[in-house]
């Protein structure tokens, strides 16, 4: 096999690579997005509910475990204690 051959060979494997990522990664967030109906109502720590306002959205965080077909949310104040106990964590 010459260099030509070899180049267009490789090139077609790196494709074919790339492509098989791209259909791993959108089967995965169409699996999260199967799960959206679970999402509860209020935050999973503290039981806070869940304002359905766009300021909310963007502050909140949705936790998504595929494998348990579990989703848990999370308020902005659990979210800040969560990250301060990290920090105290890593201090020690």
């Amino acid at each position: 096999m010459d260099k030509k051959h070899k180049k267009k060979l490789k090139r077609a494997t790196k494709k074919k690579k790339e492509k098989k990522i791209a259909q791993e990664q959108e089967q995965k967030m169409r699996n999260q997005m199967n799960m959206f109906d679970r999402m509860p109502d209020s935050c999973s720590a503290c039981k806070e509910e869940f304002p359905k306002t766009r300021e909310a959205h963007m502050s909140w965080r949705v936790v998504v475990r595929n494998d348990e077909q579990q989703v848990r949310l999370f308020c902005p104040d659990c979210q800040d204690k969560v990250t301060k106990l990290m920090e105290i964590n890593n201090e020690v």
